[in-house]
């Protein structure tokens, strides 16, 4: 098979799956497109890396042709952003350019379609701002916060879900695009080891400081604004700690060279993220292998096939 016959097949069959992804997700009534339109990224993507952004314009055009016909007008909204993201992306795999320019174009692009989507138009795409303000009172008489605006909260918890759903979606993309690529034996961006991806001392003790700063916020009598900011920073740091306790679990596993092991220990971690104490556990032990270079140590251990013993 000739190159070009070789390029229409592979392009109409990227199209075809798009448009199986569309008609799924209109029978289920636009489920799929709230919950992982970002997978649409990935046939275009595959397709950039192999022809280039040129030739991915045509089946790229094809696929919003196809939405219009048989999609909703929020589903091309979704769509189109997949396939910039899967262009932008699969050119810069193409072109060797660094991982982290891929994170921050895959983020930018990521975080701006969630801000037309939630914020500027949220309506138009199905959320509901009453909603949201009884979520943020609820979450104010949970954490017992006393005297806060309501509507300062939501907008900072607003922000605050906005900016890290962009970056968990960020980094699934480019982790499932690196599985994909390499399973198919295309052009991947290099990865470093998860043991290198370890957070300086540093972070552990702003968290420190973070966490008293919550705890002691009657004792210091936080009010206003301050107390908003501490909030919102603090929410911030108990994701980026479960995070990192999560990733602990499966440089762990590593270390024991036990497969099943990684999976057990991160469902496990995501079970007990459903529980106040056990969310506070997390945190505490991911403070704790910050302080202590944990990761650090674990690569040698690795390597030297103890535990970081060199």
């Amino acid at each position: 098979m000739n190159t070009s016959t070789r390029r229409i097949t592979e392009g109409a069959m990227m199209v075809a799956i798009v448009g199986l992804f569309l008609f799924i997700n209109q029978q289920l009534a636009g489920m799929l497109e709230l919950m992982m339109y970002w997978l649409l990224s990935f046939p275009v993507l595959i397709y950039t890396v192999k022809y280039g952004w040129k030739a991915a314009l045509v089946p790229s055009v094809a696929m919003l042709l196809l939405s219009v016909m048989i999609s909703m007008p929020t589903t091309i909204f979704y769509l189109a952003s997949a396939l910039l993201c899967g262009v932008v992306y699969g050119q810069g795999v193409r072109s060797q350019w660094a991982n982290i320019v891929l994170l921050v174009l895959t983020f930018v692009f990521t975080l701006t379609s969630y801000i037309i989507t939630t914020i500027l138009f949220a309506s138009v795409f199905g959320y509901d701002v009453n909603e949201d303000l009884m979520l943020a009172q609820q979450m104010g008489e949970y954490l017992n916060l006393g005297n806060v605006n309501i509507v300062q909260l939501t907008f900072c918890v607003t922000v605050i879900l906005t900016v890290l759903s962009s970056i968990l979606q960020t980094i699934c993309v480019h982790l499932l695009a690196v599985v994909i690529l390499r399973r198919m034996k295309l052009q991947a961006p290099q990865l470093k080891s998860i043991f290198d991806c370890a957070m300086p001392k540093a972070v552990g003790w702003i968290s420190i400081i973070i966490w008293l700063l919550f705890l002691l916020r009657n004792v210091l009598k936080l009010e206003g604004n301050i107390l908003i900011f501490i909030i919102a920073i603090y929410v911030i740091d108990l994701l980026v700690l479960l995070a990192e306790c999560i990733m602990d679990a499966m440089c762990f596993a590593i270390l024991m060279r036990r497969s099943y092991l990684g999976m057990v220990l991160t469902l496990l971690c995501v079970g007990m993220m459903m529980l106040s104490w056990t969310r506070w556990l997390m945190a505490f032990f991911a403070v704790a292998s910050i302080m202590s270079e944990l990761r650090r140590k674990w690569k040698r251990g690795v390597t030297n096939g103890t535990l970081g013993k060199s």
